[in-house]
Protein backbone atom coordinates (compact mmCIF):
# COMPACT_ATOMS: atom_id res chain seq x y z
CA UNK A 1 0.00 0.00 0.00
CA UNK A 2 1.17 3.44 -1.22
CA UNK A 3 1.88 6.37 1.26
CA UNK A 4 1.05 9.29 -0.20
CA UNK A 5 2.29 12.56 1.49
CA UNK A 6 -0.77 15.11 0.79
CA UNK A 7 0.44 18.77 -0.10
CA UNK A 8 3.72 17.39 0.75
CA UNK A 9 4.71 17.02 4.46
CA UNK A 10 2.20 19.35 5.24
CA UNK A 11 1.71 19.12 8.99
CA UNK A 12 5.19 19.73 9.42
CA UNK A 13 6.00 22.34 6.20
CA UNK A 14 3.73 24.60 4.42
CA UNK A 15 1.68 22.82 2.21
CA UNK A 16 2.46 22.93 -1.57
CA UNK A 17 5.65 24.22 -1.57
CA UNK A 18 8.98 22.61 -2.29
CA UNK A 19 10.28 22.51 1.35
CA UNK A 20 7.41 20.30 1.76
CA UNK A 21 7.67 18.02 -1.28
CA UNK A 22 11.47 17.41 0.07
CA UNK A 23 10.60 17.06 3.18
CA UNK A 24 7.96 14.14 2.29
CA UNK A 25 10.67 12.33 0.16
CA UNK A 26 13.00 12.50 3.16
CA UNK A 27 10.26 10.89 5.20
CA UNK A 28 9.66 7.90 2.81
CA UNK A 29 7.30 8.38 1.38
CA UNK A 30 6.11 6.70 -2.05
CA UNK A 31 4.37 9.76 -4.04
CA UNK A 32 3.52 13.32 -3.02
CA UNK A 33 0.09 14.55 -3.81
CA UNK A 34 -0.75 18.42 -5.05
CA UNK A 35 -3.16 20.64 -6.32
CA UNK A 36 -3.20 22.04 -9.75
CA UNK A 37 -4.28 25.80 -11.01
CA UNK A 38 -3.82 28.10 -13.62
CA UNK A 39 -2.33 31.80 -13.76
CA UNK A 40 -4.13 34.40 -15.63
CA UNK A 41 -1.69 33.48 -18.65
CA UNK A 42 -2.75 29.77 -18.49
CA UNK A 43 0.48 28.68 -16.56
CA UNK A 44 -0.06 26.20 -14.07
CA UNK A 45 0.73 26.54 -10.56
CA UNK A 46 0.68 24.51 -7.62
CA UNK A 47 -1.52 25.91 -5.04
CA UNK A 48 -5.12 24.59 -2.84
CA UNK A 49 -7.28 27.52 -2.57
CA UNK A 50 -9.13 29.81 -5.12
CA UNK A 51 -7.60 33.21 -3.27
CA UNK A 52 -3.75 33.39 -2.13
CA UNK A 53 -4.70 34.87 1.47
CA UNK A 54 -4.29 31.62 4.02
CA UNK A 55 -1.37 30.61 2.38
CA UNK A 56 0.82 33.54 1.68
CA UNK A 57 1.22 37.31 2.18
CA UNK A 58 -0.82 38.60 -0.24
CA UNK A 59 -4.42 38.67 -1.05
CA UNK A 60 -7.00 38.11 -3.97
CA UNK A 61 -7.65 35.07 -6.24
CA UNK A 62 -5.06 33.35 -7.44
CA UNK A 63 -6.46 33.40 -11.06
CA UNK A 64 -6.23 36.97 -11.07
CA UNK A 65 -2.45 37.23 -10.95
CA UNK A 66 0.63 36.54 -13.30
CA UNK A 67 2.89 34.08 -12.50
CA UNK A 68 5.56 36.12 -12.49
CA UNK A 69 3.38 38.04 -9.80
CA UNK A 70 2.50 35.46 -7.87
CA UNK A 71 6.17 34.47 -7.53
CA UNK A 72 6.67 37.62 -5.55
CA UNK A 73 4.40 36.23 -2.44
CA UNK A 74 5.71 34.47 0.26
CA UNK A 75 4.16 31.38 0.93
CA UNK A 76 6.17 30.09 3.92
CA UNK A 77 6.16 32.75 6.51
CA UNK A 78 2.45 31.93 7.79
CA UNK A 79 3.08 28.66 8.57
CA UNK A 80 6.69 29.05 10.59
CA UNK A 81 9.39 32.04 10.38
CA UNK A 82 11.89 29.62 9.12
CA UNK A 83 10.33 28.68 6.61
CA UNK A 84 10.50 32.78 5.11
CA UNK A 85 11.15 33.39 1.35
CA UNK A 86 9.67 30.22 0.28
CA UNK A 87 7.29 30.65 -2.99
CA UNK A 88 4.83 29.16 -4.96
CA UNK A 89 6.06 26.54 -7.21
CA UNK A 90 4.82 26.28 -10.73
CA UNK A 91 4.09 22.59 -11.93
CA UNK A 92 6.90 23.05 -14.15
CA UNK A 93 9.69 23.46 -10.97
CA UNK A 94 8.81 20.73 -9.09
CA UNK A 95 8.07 18.23 -12.34
CA UNK A 96 12.34 19.51 -12.74
CA UNK A 97 12.73 18.28 -9.00
CA UNK A 98 10.72 14.59 -9.91
CA UNK A 99 13.47 13.89 -12.15
CA UNK A 100 15.74 13.43 -9.02
CA UNK A 101 13.22 11.46 -7.10
CA UNK A 102 12.46 8.96 -9.96
CA UNK A 103 10.50 6.39 -7.16
CA UNK A 104 7.93 9.02 -6.32
CA UNK A 105 5.04 9.02 -8.02
CA UNK A 106 2.75 12.25 -8.58
CA UNK A 107 -0.73 12.94 -7.54
CA UNK A 108 -1.75 15.70 -9.52
CA UNK A 109 -5.37 17.14 -8.14
CA UNK A 110 -6.64 19.00 -10.92
CA UNK A 111 -9.11 21.94 -9.13
CA UNK A 112 -11.76 23.28 -11.28
CA UNK A 113 -10.80 24.52 -14.13
CA UNK A 114 -12.17 27.50 -16.37
CA UNK A 115 -14.59 27.52 -18.66
CA UNK A 116 -12.05 27.19 -21.58
CA UNK A 117 -10.03 24.41 -20.01
CA UNK A 118 -8.80 22.53 -23.05
CA UNK A 119 -5.41 24.88 -23.72
CA UNK A 120 -4.50 25.21 -19.86
CA UNK A 121 -5.22 21.32 -19.88
CA UNK A 122 -3.22 20.07 -22.58
CA UNK A 123 -0.37 22.70 -21.62
CA UNK A 124 -0.29 20.65 -18.64
CA UNK A 125 0.09 17.55 -20.33
CA UNK A 126 2.64 18.75 -22.56
CA UNK A 127 4.90 19.55 -19.53
CA UNK A 128 3.99 15.48 -18.11
CA UNK A 129 5.46 14.43 -21.82
CA UNK A 130 8.05 16.71 -21.50
CA UNK A 131 9.65 15.35 -18.38
CA UNK A 132 8.56 11.65 -19.11
CA UNK A 133 5.84 11.57 -16.18
CA UNK A 134 2.63 10.69 -17.90
CA UNK A 135 3.58 6.83 -16.24
CA UNK A 136 4.29 8.38 -12.88
CA UNK A 137 0.90 10.81 -12.91
CA UNK A 138 -2.25 9.74 -11.28
CA UNK A 139 -4.75 13.23 -11.93
CA UNK A 140 -7.91 13.45 -9.52
CA UNK A 141 -9.98 16.02 -9.46
CA UNK A 142 -14.01 16.37 -7.84
CA UNK A 143 -14.32 18.30 -11.50
CA UNK A 144 -15.49 14.95 -13.06
CA UNK A 145 -16.47 15.88 -16.41
CA UNK A 146 -12.72 16.62 -16.61
CA UNK A 147 -12.07 12.95 -16.33
CA UNK A 148 -14.17 12.18 -19.17
CA UNK A 149 -12.61 14.60 -21.24
CA UNK A 150 -9.39 13.35 -20.31
CA UNK A 151 -10.41 9.83 -21.73
CA UNK A 152 -11.57 11.09 -25.12
CA UNK A 153 -9.20 13.91 -25.52
CA UNK A 154 -5.74 13.10 -23.99
CA UNK A 155 -3.31 11.30 -26.05
CA UNK A 156 -1.55 9.87 -23.21
CA UNK A 157 -3.04 6.83 -22.13
CA UNK A 158 -0.67 5.82 -19.49
CA UNK A 159 -2.05 8.68 -17.35
CA UNK A 160 -4.54 7.26 -14.48
CA UNK A 161 -7.51 9.00 -14.13
CA UNK A 162 -9.34 9.10 -10.34
CA UNK A 163 -12.80 10.88 -8.98
CA UNK A 164 -12.59 12.14 -5.89
CA UNK A 165 -15.54 12.21 -3.66
CA UNK A 166 -15.67 13.12 -0.26
CA UNK A 167 -18.63 10.46 0.64
CA UNK A 168 -18.98 6.95 -0.85
CA UNK A 169 -20.96 6.11 -4.13
CA UNK A 170 -23.21 3.40 -3.74
CA UNK A 171 -22.71 2.62 -7.78
CA UNK A 172 -18.72 3.32 -7.55
CA UNK A 173 -17.87 1.49 -9.90
CA UNK A 174 -20.69 1.72 -12.43
CA UNK A 175 -20.27 5.28 -12.05
CA UNK A 176 -16.44 5.07 -12.55
CA UNK A 177 -17.39 3.64 -15.93
CA UNK A 178 -19.73 6.15 -17.12
CA UNK A 179 -17.18 9.20 -16.47
CA UNK A 180 -14.33 7.04 -17.89
CA UNK A 181 -12.58 6.85 -14.74
CA UNK A 182 -10.01 4.60 -13.64
CA UNK A 183 -9.63 4.81 -9.89
CA UNK A 184 -11.58 6.18 -6.97
CA UNK A 185 -10.25 8.62 -4.51
CA UNK A 186 -12.22 8.68 -1.42
CA UNK A 187 -11.91 10.59 1.73
CA UNK A 188 -11.98 7.77 4.76
CA UNK A 189 -14.63 7.92 6.97
CA UNK A 190 -16.38 4.93 9.06
CA UNK A 191 -19.38 4.93 5.89
CA UNK A 192 -16.60 4.87 3.18
CA UNK A 193 -14.44 1.39 4.94
CA UNK A 194 -17.28 -0.72 3.80
CA UNK A 195 -16.61 0.45 0.24
CA UNK A 196 -13.03 -0.40 0.01
CA UNK A 197 -12.85 -3.88 -1.08
CA UNK A 198 -16.03 -4.01 -3.07
CA UNK A 199 -14.40 -1.15 -5.37
CA UNK A 200 -10.70 -3.37 -4.42
CA UNK A 201 -12.58 -6.62 -5.89
CA UNK A 202 -13.48 -5.29 -8.88
CA UNK A 203 -10.65 -4.36 -9.62
CA UNK A 204 -10.18 -0.32 -8.94
CA UNK A 205 -7.69 1.18 -7.22
CA UNK A 206 -8.83 2.82 -4.10
CA UNK A 207 -6.52 5.36 -2.44
CA UNK A 208 -8.19 6.90 0.99
CA UNK A 209 -7.42 10.37 1.93
CA UNK A 210 -7.16 12.05 5.32
CA UNK A 211 -5.60 9.08 7.32
CA UNK A 212 -3.52 10.58 10.01
CA UNK A 213 -3.70 7.58 12.51
CA UNK A 214 -2.05 4.08 12.51
CA UNK A 215 -4.91 2.40 13.32
CA UNK A 216 -6.82 3.70 10.35
CA UNK A 217 -3.46 3.24 8.06
CA UNK A 218 -3.68 -0.07 8.86
CA UNK A 219 -7.38 -0.88 8.66
CA UNK A 220 -6.57 0.33 5.09
CA UNK A 221 -4.13 -2.00 4.70
CA UNK A 222 -6.35 -5.11 5.45
CA UNK A 223 -8.83 -3.58 3.16
CA UNK A 224 -7.07 -3.65 0.49
CA UNK A 225 -6.74 -0.12 -0.30
CA UNK A 226 -4.23 0.87 -2.84
CA UNK A 227 -2.90 4.07 -1.30
CA UNK A 228 -3.30 6.37 1.71
CA UNK A 229 -2.98 10.08 1.47
CA UNK A 230 -1.56 11.60 4.73
CA UNK A 231 -0.79 14.73 6.57
CA UNK A 232 1.66 12.70 8.39
CA UNK A 233 4.09 10.19 5.73
CA UNK A 234 6.81 10.01 8.70
CA UNK A 235 3.70 8.15 10.70
CA UNK A 236 2.37 6.28 8.24
CA UNK A 237 5.95 4.98 7.41
CA UNK A 238 6.74 3.90 11.17
CA UNK A 239 3.00 2.29 11.36
CA UNK A 240 3.35 0.07 8.62
CA UNK A 241 6.37 -0.54 7.84
CA UNK A 242 8.51 -0.12 10.62
CA UNK A 243 9.05 -3.99 13.24
CA UNK A 244 7.53 -3.30 16.61
CA UNK A 245 9.08 -2.79 19.40
CA UNK A 246 9.06 -6.33 21.19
Amino acid sequence: MDIIAHRGNKRYTPENTMAAFMSAASSGADGIELDVQWTKEGVPVVFHDEKIDRTTNGRGWLRSFTYRELREFDAGSWFHSSFLGEKIPGLEEVLGWLQDHPRLTLHLEVKKPPVDFQDHLERTFQMLRDYRMTGRTIVSTFYHPLLTYMARHSSEAGIERALLTKTPLFRGTRYAGAIQANAIHIRHSFQAVSFYPIWARAGIPVRAYRVNRAREALKCRRLNVSGIITDDPAGMVKALREPSSP
